[in-house]
């Protein structure tokens, strides 16, 4: 098995009520426990909105950013294991916030030998 990272990136999740909130975190809850069963779920977490942005030679400028003005704000990820990236692609599509405008970035992670 490989690893894989999907990264959630979209707008900013449309203004819900918080029956739709808790609905839409059920069917997220869903997916996770359907890739826990099958030994395909690693980790993953949800970002909260901003940060900073470190750059520059030896990461002397820090600013804030990303900000969520942003049309790929990158909202979380989960660490995966999958066969190869066909079947990665394939969890990925499970993903329930492609309605909203979300899209899932699918990255093999390197193998380090530490």
């Amino acid at each position: 098995m490989e690893k894989f990272m999907l990264i959630f990136q979209g707008p900013l999740p449309p203004k819900m009520s918080p029956e739709e909130m808790q609905a839409n975190m059920g069917l997220w809850m869903t997916w996770i426990d359907k890739l826990a069963k099958s030994g395909k779920y690693v980790s993953g977490e949800p970002l909260l909105p901003g940060g900073k942005l470190v750059s520059g030679k030896n990461g002397k400028n820090v600013t804030d950013g990303p900000f969520t003005e942003g049309k790929e704000i990158v909202g979380g990820y989960f660490i995966i294991n999958a066969k190869d990236y066909d079947e990665a692609v394939a969890l990925s599509k499970e993903c329930p916030d492609f309605e909203q405008g979300t899209v899932v970035q699918v990255r093999q992670v390197m193998k380090m030998d530490m």
